[in-house]
């Protein structure tokens, strides 16, 4: 999960930093360098420029990354989206087989979106490592759309979860990402290029994701949107939830796994406190983070996934 670098008393850690060779592609005017951002970005960015807690910089950070040099800004969220609507059907189907009395279905099921999360799961509950969603996270998926329009653009992910450098260089499933930055490494770059955020104009919206998908960064935000868009295209299905946040805790909740007690459940974990609000990556509080994201999450046009114009793409990934 990261936060050994987070938390290490003398600095003795750190992770693996792609910076000087995003710098070399983003100076080389021959390749196409695509970033994508998670929605915690602009909850944190804001602050660290100045402006007052809270301030969403959504517009002024995408102008201040295509003056860096991206070629295109996309925001993590929209894949949320696509996300809980695979997640949903997965769920559904899994639960109605085992329902039906098919003993080949594994249950509880497994939230997909962690990577700390569900490499914990897998390593030491690997009887479990079935029940983990088939789902790709948004970073993933925003990745592979990418990479279905131009194979040979770069492509940049940056969020606060230092745990996603490790999703992105895994070989059992292509993530499609060529570099992960975290808020800090990103940073850095803006304190190195001098940009000033408050001089930046502002760009238009990048996502007009429902205020479920914005909400991932949050703990509980995912079996919530989950359990909302199951809800919404069928009121009587019940779906039974459990959550933990920290490794320590999902440990605890794979043990009452393990001994029955959530036969029949889904199951969400985050390994960071809080939720991806609080990666080791971050920048600022988990209270002002989540505050600000929340504010984020209201001011969508829309509140269930299923309402979104983002779900055509997973057609254009299932060609």
């Amino acid at each position: 999960c990261g936060q050994c670098v987070a938390v290490c008393p003398v600095g003795a850690l750190t992770e693996r930093d792609y910076t000087n060779r995003l710098l070399d592609d983003l100076a080389n005017p021959d390749k196409v360098v695509i970033v994508q951002t998670a929605p915690a970005v602009r909850a944190a960015l804001g602050e660290e420029f100045g402006f007052p807690p809270g301030t969403l910089v959504t517009g002024k950070m995408v102008y201040a990354l295509r003056e860096l040099g991206f070629d295109y800004v996309f925001d993590t969220d929209f894949a949320a989206d696509l996300t809980i609507m695979e997640e949903g059907s997965e769920i559904l189907n899994r639960l109605t087989r085992y329902l039906n009395g098919d003993k080949s279905v594994r249950l509880p099921i497994l939230t997909s979106c962690c990577p700390a999360w569900s490499v914990m799961a897998k390593k030491l509950f690997p009887e479990f490592k079935d029940c983990v969603s088939m789902t790709l996270t948004p970073m993933v998926l925003t990745g592979r759309l990418i990479k279905l329009k131009d194979p040979e653009a770069k492509v940049v992910f940056i969020g606060p979860c230092a745990a996603k450098k490790l999703e992105a260089s895994r070989k059992s499933v292509r993530s499609d990402i060529d570099f992960v930055l975290t808020f800090e490494e990103m940073m850095g770059v803006f304190e190195a290029k001098n940009i000033d955020l408050e001089a930046m104009e502002e760009e238009k919206e990048v996502s007009e994701a429902s205020r479920d998908g914005r909400n991932f960064a949050i703990a509980g935000g995912v079996a919530e949107a989950v359990v909302n868009c199951i809800k919404k295209m069928y009121p009587d299905q019940e779906i039974k939830v459990e959550s933990a946040q920290g490794l320590r805790e999902c440990k605890k909740l794979m043990t009452l796994a393990k001994a029955g007690k959530y036969n029949g459940y889904l199951l969400e974990g985050m390994a960071c406190p809080g939720g991806c609000v609080a990666g080791a990556g971050t920048l600022q509080a988990i209270n002002k983070s989540t505050v600000a994201v929340k504010q984020y999450a209201t001011s969508a046009e829309y509140q269930y996934c299923c309402d979104t114009d983002y779900l055509k793409d997973l057609e254009e990934l299932g060609k």
